[in-house]
C-alpha cells in the first residue's frame, strides 16, 4: 500500500502536527482557502493518528498495519465522518463519501429534490453516541466534521458539549474554509491549524503532474491560485463555463447581451460558486479602475469597455451586494431573482 507524499506547501504544518502527537488537543480546527488541499491534509491527520506502526523516518503512517488497511478500505470502526449531503455525494474524495454514509439515510436522501447543504443536529447526536464508546481497535476514536461552518445552530450547540466534555482517547477534527461562520464558543475550544496557500510555482508544478490541460495558468488565475479547484475546473468543463460567463459579462456591460439571458444560463450551477465568479469579475474591474491593474481577460473586451466608462462608486456598491448575497446564500433566498438583479446592477455600472 503506497503512502502518498505530503503536499509541499503543507510540509511545515505536517511536521508541527506530528511532533505534537503525544500531547494532542482533543479538538482541532483546520482552516484553508477552498481548493488548497484542506481535506487531503485532514485525512492524513486521521490516518496518522489511527496508525499503530508510525514510520518515524518518513514521518507518516505505515500503510501496512490493520488500522491503515481498514482505513483505506473505508471500514475502520474508529473513524467517523460527519458532513452535509452535498459533500457526501458530490465531494471529490471517495473516502469521505464512504465513511459519511454511516450518518446518512440514503433512502430518505434520494426522495429529495436537492441535496442538503447544512449538517443537522441528529448527525452530531449520533457522533456523540459513538464517541461515548471506547475505541474498537485503535488508540483513539477520530471524527472529521466538514465543512464545519455548515453546522446549523442546534448542531453547533450539541458539538460544543462534546468539545467541553470530550471522552478519553478521542480526537475531533473540524474542517472549514470559512471559520468566521462558526460560533466563537466552538472556535475557542479548539486548537487552530491554518494551512497556507501554495506559491504560484508550487501550485503550477503540482498541477502539471495532475492534468494534461493547456490552460493551467488560466485555471489558476480563475481560482485564485487554488490548485485542487484549478484541477477540477480543467477536468469538469467548468473552465469553459467560466470563459462563457466572462464573455457574457462583457456583453452585458457593452449592452450587446441581455443580463436576464446570461443570468438564466447559470441557474443550474451552484449559486455560491457563481457569486464567487462575479466577485472576481467586479474586483478585477475595481482594480483596473482604481489602480490600473489590467485584468487577464482585458483582451476579450473591446476598446469601448475601458475602466474610464465604469463608475467606481457603483462597482463598490455591486461588490457589497455580492458579499451580502454570499452571506445569506445558505438561508432562504430566491437565487434566480438575485442573479437577475446582480447582472442588471453590473450593467448599470457602465456609464
Amino acid at each position: 500500500m503506497a503512502v502518498p507524499e505530503m503536499l509541499s506547501w503543507q510540509q511545515a504544518n505536517w511536521e508541527s502536527f506530528t511532533a505534537s502527537l503525544e500531547n494532542l488537543h482533543h479538538g482541532q480546527i483546520v482552516t484553508a482557502p477552498a481548493g488548497h488541499g484542506l481535506r487531503e491534509f485532514c485525512l492524513a491527520m486521521a490516518q496518522y493518528v489511527l496508525c499503530s506502526d508510525i514510520d518515524p523516518q518518513r514521518n507518516t503512517w505505515c500503510g501496512e498495519c490493520q488500522n491503515c488497511r481498514l482505513f483505506s478500505a473505508g471500514t475502520h470502526p474508529d473513524f467517523h465522518v460527519v458532513c452535509n449531503e452535498v459533500e457526501s455525494v458530490q465531494g471529490r474524495i471517495g473516502t469521505i463519501g464512504q465513511y459519511s454514509y454511516r450518518y446518512q439515510d440514503e433512502s430518505v436522501r434520494e426522495k429529495k429534490s436537492q441535496l442538503r447543504k447544512v449538517i443537522p443536529i441528529d448527525h452530531i447526536r449520533a457522533l456523540i453516541e459513538n464517541f461515548m464508546q471506547r475505541p474498537h481497535i485503535a488508540r483513539r476514536k477520530v471524527g472529521l466534521i466538514l465543512p464545519a461552518d455548515r453546522l446549523n445552530i442546534n448542531a453547533a450547540n450539541a458539538l460544543l458539549k462534546l468539545l467541553e466534555e470530550p471522552p478519553e482517547d478521542s480526537l475531533l477534527i473540524l474542517l472549514s474554509s470559512e471559520p468566521s461562520r462558526l460560533p466563537p464558543t466552538v472556535l475557542s475550544r479548539c486548537v487552530r491549524i491554518h494551512l497556507p496557500a501554495p506559491s504560484h510555482e508550487q501550485a503550477r508544478t503540482w498541477l502539471e503532474g495532475q492534468t494534461a490541460s493547456e490552460d493551467i495558468d488560466l485555471a489558476l488565475e480563475l481560482t485564485d491560485g487554488a490548485p485542487f479547484r484549478a484541477r477540477e475546473i480543467c477536468e469538469t468543463g467548468l473552465l469553459q463555463t467560466q470563459k462563457d460567463l466572462l464573455k457574457g459579462l462583457v456583453g452585458v456591460c457593452r449592452r450587446t447581451a441581455s443580463p436576464y439571458q446570461v443570468s438564466s444560463s447559470l441557474n443550474k450551477l451552484d449559486f455560491e460558486e457563481v457569486i464567487k465568479w462575479l466577485q472576481g469579475f467586479v474586483m478585477d474591474m475595481i482594480r483596473w479602475k482604481t489602480a490600473g491593474k489590467i485584468p487577464w481577460w482585458h483582451a476579450s473586451a473591446e476598446q469601448d469597455l475601458m475602466p474610464e466608462r465604469f463608475s467606481g462608486e457603483k462597482l463598490f456598491q455591486v461588490y457589497d451586494r455580492l458579499c451580502g448575497y454570499r452571506r445569506i446564500a445558505r438561508g432562504s433566498l430566491n437565487e434566480e431573482l438575485a442573479l437577475d438583479t446582480l447582472f442588471l446592477s453590473i450593467q448599470q455600472t457602465v456609464q
